[in-house]
C-alpha cells in the first residue's frame, strides 16, 4: 500500500470515529433534556418563631415515566434539606436536617392524579400537566425553629430532590436498573442563609 492511501485511510477512520462520538455526544444531550430535575432557586423566610423554605425546580419527564404515571405507577419524590453551621477546624455542624416525601399517582376511579405530602397533605389535579407544575415548587415547608440556631451570622444550607427507585414495585426496580432515564435526581443545590438578628 501507498503512503498516500494509508493517509487516505486513516483520515476516513477518524472521519468515522468523529461522527460517532457526536453521534453519542448529541443522543445522551437528548436524553438528558428529555428528563430532568434542577433546582432554580431556594430561600429560607422567618415567621414568628420557626424558618421555611421555598424553592423553584426546573422538572421534565421522558415518555416512559410519562406512561408509567398513567398506568398508574405511584412515583415518589424525596426532599432533603440540610443546615450547617461552618466551623474553620473541624467538620461543619448540622445544626437541622428535613426530609419530605411527595407520593404523585394516578386514581383510575376519580381520573385524578393525586399528590401526596408526608405532612398529610392531599392534593387532586385534573391531568398530569398541572400535577408536575405543582410538583416544581415548594412553598412554605416548615424546615428549622429560631431555638436551633444561634448567633452565627451565616449557615451553609444545602437542598436536593430526588426520585426515590426504593419505592417503585418491585420488578419495575429490577427492571431499571441499568436504565439512565429513570435516575431522576437533582444535584444538591447550596446556598448561603444569613440568620437575620
Amino acid at each position: 500500500m501507498t503512503d498516500s492511501f494509508m493517509h487516505c485511510l486513516k483520515k476516513i477512520k477518524l472521519s468515522i470515529f468523529f461522527s460517532l462520538w457526536m453521534a453519542l455526544f448529541f443522543s445522551s444531550s437528548i436524553i438528558a433534556a428529555d428528563n430532568s430535575l434542577i433546582i432554580k432557586t431556594a430561600e429560607i423566610n422567618n415567621q414568628f418563631e420557626a424558618y421555611f423554605l421555598n424553592a423553584d425546580f426546573d422538572l421534565s419527564f421522558n415518555d416512559d415515566l410519562d406512561e408509567a404515571i398513567r398506568k398508574g405507577i405511584p412515583i415518589n419524590f424525596v426532599i432533603e434539606f440540610e443546615l450547617k453551621k461552618p466551623r474553620k477546624y473541624w467538620f461543619d455542624e448540622e445544626v437541622a436536617k428535613k426530609t419530605k416525601e411527595i407520593l404523585l399517582n394516578y386514581h383510575a376511579l376519580s381520573k385524578q392524579f393525586i399528590l401526596a405530602e408526608s405532612e398529610n397533605r392531599l392534593i387532586a389535579f385534573d391531568n398530569l400537566t398541572q400535577a408536575k407544575n405543582e410538583l416544581k415548587r415548594i412553598k412554605n415547608w416548615r424546615i428549622f425553629d429560631k431555638s436551633q440556631i444561634d448567633d452565627t451570622e451565616k449557615y451553609s444550607a444545602y437542598l436536593q430532590v430526588k426520585l426515590d427507585q426504593t419505592k417503585l414495585p418491585k420488578q419495575l426496580q429490577v427492571d431499571i436498573t441499568s436504565n439512565q432515564e429513570w435516575q431522576l435526581a437533582s444535584k444538591q443545590f447550596q446556598w448561603t442563609f444569613v440568620n437575620k438578628k
